[in-house]
């Protein structure tokens, strides 16, 4: 059985995919951040309203929602890291199909925080 940890994990994923800014909003603390890691575009920490306003952009940009498929998912203590991959077309024609790794922070069962490693030269060339 899969702990609530995890399952806010995916379910934070699954909802980016879709554009479902209330899914996001339940599954992470009122002072929530993100932070972008690398040398991409999008690098920085992000608050909650950050990330909003970004899923709203991202879902314009797509020509339907993304699907992730998770590789690996690990718990300790209040951090779950996870890998996977999501498939997205873009409205332009581009795909942003992509790796990802993601450390998450948890405040009880909520994510206070996630650090996310992405292919910063595809996000370059795709979102720029």
């Amino acid at each position: 059985m899969e702990s609530a940890k995890k399952k806010a994990v995916r379910q934070y994923i699954d909802a980016v995919g879709r554009g479902d800014a209330a899914a996001i909003q339940a599954a992470v603390t009122e002072d929530y951040t993100h932070e972008f890691l690398g040398t991409t575009v999008l690098r920085g920490k992000r608050s909650l309203a950050d990330i909003l306003g970004q899923l709203d952009a991202f879902m314009a940009a797509l020509a339907r929602p993304g699907e992730f498929t998770f590789q690996e998912m690990v718990e300790e203590g209040d951090i779950v890291s996870a890998m996977f991959s999501g498939k997205c077309e873009l409205a332009n024609g581009k795909r942003f199909d992509g790796d990802y790794a993601i450390f998450c922070h948890f405040r009880g069962d909520r994510i206070l925080a996630m650090r996310e490693l992405i292919d910063t030269k595809l996000a370059d060339s795709v979102l720029v």
